[in-house]
């Protein structure tokens, strides 16, 4: 019999070693010495090899232990690799080997989780089930690593109430389980749910981590709580959490753009130690989406500064920056950019693209940008029909809407609000009430509320101010601000006062945007030289703390 020192000595540098080559060298020793039987020797070769993300070879040497010499913990060592590589398939094979070779033993809380985490990653419920039954035959459903991945599998599979009943049924709950069914609830937008945990956690007097701490901003984030999302980040600083976790930085980040607190995004941004691209996206799509483009592309130029590499999300933020301010010359910048770096092009990209030059007045290259479309959506189809309708080109865009249908592309109802939005532009009202009936009659689309504004803006632009007002009448469901504020636009056009001071009041009882409802009232009044209620409605605008928005202009030099 060999000398068990020389095994010990292979062990001990085999867990000192961490290169691939080293690992093969002592793996020829193993094999020169005949020790290629022994289980503890074959299962840290196993593992060094996982180690050095070279899977194959860990699987040719654990099957070289004789299955006779194999046991829990040499199993649990080629699991973990299949695992921690997502090989899902593999994954459970071998667990279901395990289990044959084991007489139905070998069962512990360790190849439990590996098996179930296969079950999620390959959408296997039933499969799932039946390892939950063998935890508990074996009583390991309440053990710390099980019952977290039950949780999660079952909140994975839409089960969150399955998920709460093993939550329930465990009395020593640690914060990583919370946390984990914290996740579940938030994958479903139950947002109510993870802040009701959360004060259970507090309740019962257990730490909280940066896991629950993330899951917490993240909910803060979707139902734009800004103000508990800010004690939140408090609270991740008073207990130095967001110094340690990159992610739970980014989530800040992230809550705070989706609340519109863009300052405080950048605060924390800049206090960042990994700015990766995620974040810089993020940040540059919060000030995008606000309007404060000029910002949004200061920070481009720093990102672009510090040589961290845009993706097609951050391009695409960049592009609403370039519709709203109407800076084709900035929109070119970002489309040469992405052709000569040979950035692939996804639909958003394209779809952006045409927005932006239609935006930009620019209706030739919009419709450049679509022919170079290797595959249409409806969303594409859309936005190309928007495009002419935005500029007045109202031929063409149903010309593009007979084209989408002839490629049996199935309009939806955003195709119908650029149809009807086209209408209203060229003052088309048969051809608008034509596809407003044939919306529902030949599409089974129920209109929503931008249809009904776009058939009361057309009525209205037209001169059928009496026809609007009795279309909203006649809605079946309760008129939203937009096409109250379709209407009184209209009055203004037209120069109903006494229609619009009624339309007026139905908008302030609505809490819609008040200064602009009573700027737009006052502007009615001065076109009928009724001079004395312009100066009502802006004493009273005084009185509740309104003022009338500077008006801008802007031209593109060159």
């Amino acid at each position: 019999m060999l000398p068990v020192n020389r095994t010990n000595a292979l062990l001990t540098i085999l867990t000192q070693i961490k290169a691939l080559h080293h690992t093969q060298q002592v793996h020829a020793k193993v094999i020169v010495h005949g020790l290629e039987e022994e289980v503890v020797l074959g299962s840290s070769l196993t593992n060094s090899y996982i180690q050095s993300n070279r899977l194959d070879f860990a699987a040719a040497s654990f099957d070289r232990i004789p299955p006779r010499n194999r046991n829990r913990y040499s199993w649990n060592t080629i699991l973990s690799g299949h695992s921690k590589s997502k090989n899902h398939g593999e994954t459970l094979r071998l667990y279901n080997r395990m289990r044959r070779s084991c007489d139905g033993g070998g069962v512990d809380s360790f190849n439990l989780v590996f098996a179930i985490k296969a079950c999620v990653g390959l959408g296997l419920l039933e499969n799932g089930v039946l390892i939950h039954g063998l935890a508990m035959k074996n009583g390991l459903d309440k053990d710390a690593y099980v019952a977290p991945s039950l949780v999660e599998m079952y909140a994975r599979f839409g089960g969150v109430e399955d998920a709460q009943k093993v939550f329930d049924e465990i009395t020593l709950r640690s914060s990583v389980l919370w946390g984990v069914l914290m996740k579940g609830y938030l994958r479903y937008s139950r947002d109510s749910e993870v802040f009701r945990l959360f004060y259970l956690m507090r309740e019962a007097g257990l730490g909280i981590d940066a896991f629950t701490l993330i899951c917490l901003v993240k909910a803060c984030g979707n139902v734009f709580a800004g103000r508990e999302g800010k004690s939140v980040h408090g609270l991740s600083i008073r207990r130095s959490f967001i110094e340690q976790s990159g992610y739970l930085q980014a989530s800040v980040v992230d809550m705070y753009v989706k609340c519109r607190l863009l300052d405080n995004a950048r605060e924390v941004f800049e206090t960042s130690v990994d700015k990766n691209v995620v974040m810089w996206t993020t940040l540059i799509s919060g000030f995008a989406k606000c309007g404060r483009d000029n910002e949004a592309f200061d920070l481009f130029r720093q990102m672009m500064g510090e040589s961290v590499l845009p993706n097609q999300c951050t391009l695409a933020a960049l592009l609403v920056s370039c519709s709203s301010s109407g800076s084709q010359r900035h929109g070119r910048s970002v489309h040469g950019y992405m052709m000569r770096n040979e950035i692939e092009m996804d639909a958003v990209n394209f779809t952006s693209f045409i927005d932006m030059y239609a935006r930009c007045g620019n209706i030739q290259m919009a419709r450049k940008v679509f022919d170079m479309m290797p595959e249409r959506n409806v969303i594409s189809w859309s936005s190309m029909i928007n495009a002419f309708g935005i500029n007045g080109m109202f031929e063409e865009a149903l010309d593009c809407f007979s084209k989408m249908k002839s490629q049996n592309v199935t309009p939806n109802s955003v195709t119908f609000v650029s149809l009807l939005s086209a209408c209203s532009h060229s003052g088309n009202i048969e051809e608008g009430r034509k596809q407003f009936v044939s919306m529902t009659r030949d599409y089974g689309i129920a209109p929503e509320e931008e249809h009904y504004a776009c058939m009361v803006d057309l009525l209205g632009r037209t001169g059928e101010v009496e026809e609007a007002k009795s279309f909203i009448d006649s809605m079946p469901v309760k008129p939203m601000a937009s096409a109250w504020g379709a209407l009184l636009n209209a009055c203004r056009i037209h120069k109903n006062v006494d229609l619009a001071e009624e339309i007026a009041e139905k908008l302030l009882s609505m809490e819609h945007d008040e200064s602009s409802v009573y700027v737009l009232l006052s502007n009615i009044y001065a076109d009928a030289g009724m001079w004395e209620m312009v100066n009502s409605v802006r004493r009273k605008m005084g009185m509740e703390g309104y003022s009338k928005p500077m008006g801008l202009s802007a031209i593109e030099v060159g």
